[in-house]
């Protein structure tokens, strides 16, 4: 090497990280866990082919048409029924007449 040259570089090997979690025991460890929810569950890689899946699923089902959900406003036999008792329950109990909570 020669005067005012700058020797290359060697990359060091990268160590993969582990998360860790700073407790006073092994004890309150085993007990208390992390103390926040957040520690990762999968990798990118493993989300990013997840997500991939789906959206190809999704794009397959596209030219299906979604099945139609039931009408809530259509009146049955059933709903009528139940909205004619309500009716009646509100006609013998006015507004306020509820428990007071032993207030007068």
């Amino acid at each position: 090497m020669r005067h005012g040259e700058v020797a290359p570089v060697q990359p060091r090997p990268t160590k993969v990280m582990k998360p860790f979690i700073l407790v006073k025991s092994e004890q309150q460890k085993r007990v208390f866990g992390a103390g926040y929810p957040s520690l990762p569950t999968m990798t990118l890689d493993e989300y990013y082919d997840k997500e991939l899946k789906r959206i190809v699923e999704q794009q397959k089902n596209q030219g299906k048409p979604p099945p139609e959900p039931e009408d809530p406003d259509e009146e049955t036999e059933e709903g009528l029924a139940k909205a004619r008792a309500w009716d009646e329950w509100k006609d013998t109990h006015k507004r306020g007449w509820g428990n007071r909570h032993n207030r007068s």
